[in-house]
């Protein structure tokens, strides 16, 4: 397993047993681990969070410029909100497309490219 996903799941371990959340599925820790791949190259590691229903969110943060979070959760649904320069973004897209072929699928894409290209 991913090492950052690793640390996000042994972190919300503590509020499973506290406040009832889910620890996420083998599908949603594939669809992540599938992320980080698709973005490595690119773009700067994300932060990851476990989120109560077991979803894993990865956020890229680029203060004042904006943010980006792409939400797996074992569904084949990549979910994505972003505020970049202060315009809104918020998608979902089908992440099991064969057409998709080792790449995100096109606004997550867009957005990521958005958030950090002005920066490169």
């Amino acid at each position: 397993m991913n090492p950052l996903i690793a640390a996000a799941i042994e972190e919300a371990e503590a509020l499973v047993a506290t406040r009832g959340w889910q620890l996420p599925g083998d599908a949603t820790v594939r669809e992540a681990e599938l992320v980080l791949d698709l973005t490595h190259a690119h773009w700067p590691p994300p932060a990851l969070l476990v989120d109560a229903d077991g979803a894993i969110t990865l956020e890229w943060d680029v203060g004042t410029r904006g943010w980006v979070e792409l939400r797996v959760n074992g569904s084949g649904q990549l979910s994505h909100s972003a505020v970049i320069e202060g315009d809104d973004y918020a998608q979902s897209e089908d992440f099991t497309d064969p057409a998709l072929a080792g790449r995100l699928p096109d606004w997550a894409a867009e957005v990521l490219r958005r958030l950090y290209l002005p920066l490169q």
